[in-house]
């Protein structure tokens, strides 16, 4: 009998060890690694009074990479109508035009096909002046 419980003895700090090796890694306390989206551009355009969607637009650019979503916003004042369109880096190839999200602002989410330099063209679809903030992050 005394034999048999000293066998036993160090099975439990052993079981113990074991144990607390393996509950960090079974635990779920780690957190999934989310990648940080990258600014890609954040630049303000000014837009010139009369100048209508149909009739002009002030061009930016970012660099993309093929593969690659990016999220692009224009935000400006409650007054302005800002749209823009994403030309492809040809500059022929037009990608994807905005939508409005609401008073002074358009948004765009676009999975790019190319790498290189992307063309953004900003307007204010009733030709009202003011500065427009683009940014493009990449997701």
């Amino acid at each position: 009998m005394a034999l048999h419980s000293r066998r036993c003895t160090w099975a439990v700090p052993v079981a113990v060890v074991i144990v607390q090796l393996l509950l960090p890694a079974c635990s779920g306390s780690t957190s999934p690694i989310v990648p940080t989206p990258v600014v890609l551009l954040d630049t303000t355009v000014s837009l010139v009074q009369g100048v209508t969607c149909n009739t002009g637009y002030v061009g930016t650019e970012f660099t993309g990479v093929a593969g690659k979503t990016v999220s692009i916003s224009a935000t400006g004042a409650a007054n302005l109508t800002p749209l823009f369109i994403v030309y492809a880096p040809d500059f022929a190839t037009q990608l994807a035009g905005s939508s409005s999200s609401g008073a002074g602002a358009a948004s765009l989410t676009l999975a790019l096909t190319q790498s290189g330099l992307h063309h953004v063209s900003v307007c204010d679809l009733n030709g009202a002046a003011g500065t427009v903030r683009v940014l493009v992050m990449q997701q």
